[in-house]
């Protein structure tokens, strides 16, 4: 690189990571002190002047940068032709060719990559290679939906999922674990099993979002498990117990009070789904449905008849209008 141009940054009295401002502001301080109209020295003026004049100049300090002078005349000719005008760089590295434009060379050396880049290993020019260096960049992350049952998200389950993973020629069968508690919605992270990398870089994630079926007795709401207890007129006017089915597989006693109404909630504590943030698990709402007999034999009936004229001799109201 030749050296016969004097360091314009020292000059200047500035870091070569000088900023186009720093290095306008550092030339006006010291030319008002070296100026010869007020007893400065003319030479280090003029040394002044031609440092400013290249620094200052986007394309000549790319090539001082560069080269260590900013005069394409004292280029070595080993660099490759075609430095002047519009026409670009060409460099010729062991009788390969390597070429761009100046916008390439600025914008490389902005981003401190210098003039051809961090890509481009050339090493010592005079025994240089062309290498190709490509950062390892992480695969991307995939998305799938898997249905699972109702028991399935209650109880925890092994599934397996097909991905069609980008980059592979074959559908992948992943193997993931439902936890207890899962609900509608919520996503599994399967870590390294997404899109591949490239040049070295790790494999992306899965992801995993659970959808819960519908099921004929129970519904979800957050680690709470509602269902309908069905119980008859009796039941409900005398109280009784009834015995329910829970999720888990076992059965519980549910004490159903005298006068229930239709609509009513009772609460079995602790009997609903593991909670997947916090301690503990979820309840069990359970709601009573009076179910009306559509048809009565001949006893239910005159049982119920006897029943109406009972009531009509008490103070019951039926109706509040």
């Amino acid at each position: 690189m030749p050296q016969t141009t004097p360091d314009y940054y020292k000059t200047l009295g500035v870091p070569r990571s000088a900023t186009s401002d720093e290095i306008k502001k550092a030339f006006r301080k010291l030319a008002r002190k070296l100026h010869p109209d007020a007893g400065g020295d003319e030479t280090k003026f003029k040394e002044l002047n031609e440092a400013y004049e290249v620094l200052s100049d986007e394309k000549k300090r790319a090539l001082y940068d560069q080269y260590g002078t900013a005069k394409e005349s004292e280029i070595p000719s080993g660099w490759g032709g075609g430095f002047g005008g519009n026409g670009g760089y060409t460099v010729n590295v062991n009788g390969a060719d390597f070429g761009g434009s100046w916008a390439d060379i600025l914008e490389s050396i902005r981003r401190g990559e210098g003039a051809f880049g961090t890509d481009w290993g050339f090493g010592d020019f005079g025994q240089g290679t062309r290498s190709r260096v490509q950062r390892p960049r992480r695969g991307r992350d995939v998305n799938v939906t898997l249905q699972v049952t109702f028991n399935e998200a209650f109880n925890g389950a092994e599934k397996r999922v097909s991905v069609k993973v980008p980059g592979a020629s074959n559908p992948e069968q992943v193997s993931c674990k439902i936890p207890a508690g899962a609900v509608d919605g919520g996503r599994i992270r399967a870590k390294g099993r997404g899109g591949f990398g490239e040049a070295g870089g790790a494999r992306g994630d899965l992801l995993i979002t659970t959808r819960i079926k519908p099921d004929s007795l129970y519904t979800r709401d957050g680690a709470d498990v509602l269902m309908d207890v069905p119980v008859s007129i009796d039941e409900a006017a005398l109280g009784a117990q009834v015995d329910v089915p829970l999720p888990q597989g076992k059965k519980v006693r549910l004490k159903i009070p005298a006068g229930t109404q239709d609509g009513t909630v009772l609460t079995l504590r602790g009997e609903g789904a593991l909670r997947l943030k916090g301690s503990g698990s979820g309840d069990v709402r359970a709601t009573i449905r009076v179910r009306i007999p559509r048809s009565l034999n001949d006893k239910q009936k005159a049982a119920l008849e006897a029943f109406a004229q009972a009531r009509k001799g008490s103070n019951e109201k039926v109706r509040s209008w």
